[in-house]
């Protein structure tokens, strides 16, 4: 097995970092992420987004509509990879109730 100073390949892949970048947007507004987040994967990038969703929804004082909202996560070309929508984490996750109509 390939390992560095002693370190599995396991283990040595969590310091190869990568920068995402996760945009909050809707149809709307956009509020882009100047700063990034410096993480090992798209996985952990998707998690994060996740993250992120869970908190604007969970903190929303005016229980807003959340459908049309989306994380954008790009690459720092400013491609973006992956699109999770705010719907993806359920409203009855926070003790709300998501009436239609």
């Amino acid at each position: 097995m390939l390992s560095i100073k002693g370190y599995s390949r396991a283990q040595a892949s969590r310091f190869c970092l990568r920068k995402y970048y996760l945009h909050i947007i809707s149809d709307c507004t956009v509020h882009s992420d100047e700063r990034g987040a410096m993480l090992p994967d798209l996985a952990d990038a998707h998690l994060y987004a996740v993250s992120l969703i869970w908190h604007c929804m969970r903190y929303d004082t005016e229980e807003q509509d959340w459908r049309g909202w989306r994380v954008e996560i790009a690459d720092d070309t400013g491609r973006t990879l992956v699109v999770v929508p705010f719907t993806t984490v359920p409203s009855e996750a926070f003790g709300r109730r998501h009436t239609s109509g």
